[in-house]
């Protein structure tokens, strides 16, 4: 065999044995049978969203930030799914990856953060003393995909179509 189809041949081995390891592990992790259709729709959004931050396959080199007309839900919504204490609106903006109709799709970025933390760690629970932890607030830049419409002033999300696909901790 040619050199190109045995590397496809590895190539496509690799990858089938990588999904059923993924699947695999899954089980383990959560002690539940996959959803692979909702498995392998976590990978193409997650890659997709990679593939976006840095600019791969992209048609569009220039992006033009948009405003988000209703920041308020968009935060609450924001807020509800990542679990965090509140969310920067300030920060929340929209980038058009595509349009269809009178409805486009986007990526919003936005900052977020989590209070002060205090907790009580104890041992030995027959007794009312322990050690108190307290952490400090945590800032986390997070990314989401949504359907809008496209407005004169900015951008209508639809907050029902919210999906988180990146949420990192800033360290400072």
């Amino acid at each position: 065999m040619p050199r190109i189809i045995k590397f496809i041949f590895f190539l496509l081995l690799f990858g089938i044995i990588f999904e059923a390891g993924l699947l695999s592990s899954y089980t383990i992790v959560t002690s539940q049978p996959p959803d692979v259709g909702k498995v392998i729709d976590m990978q193409v959004s997650k890659l997709t969203a990679i593939w976006d931050s840095i600019g791969i396959g992209s048609k569009v080199s220039i992006t033009k930030t948009y405003n988000v007309t209703n920041v308020d839900g968009v935060s609450q919504a924001l807020k509800s799914k990542t679990k965090l204490d509140g969310i920067n609106i300030d920060t929340i903006s929209a980038v058009i990856i595509s349009s269809s109709g009178g409805n486009v799709n986007v990526t919003i970025t936005a900052t977020g953060y989590k209070e002060n933390e205090t907790t009580a760690n104890s041992s030995n629970t027959a007794f009312t003393s322990g050690q108190i932890v307290i952490s400090p607030s945590a800032t986390y830049n997070l990314t989401a995909t949504a359907t809008g419409e496209q407005k004169t002033k900015g951008i209508a999300v639809d907050v029902n179509t919210l999906k988180i696909t990146s949420l990192k901790q800033i360290k400072s």
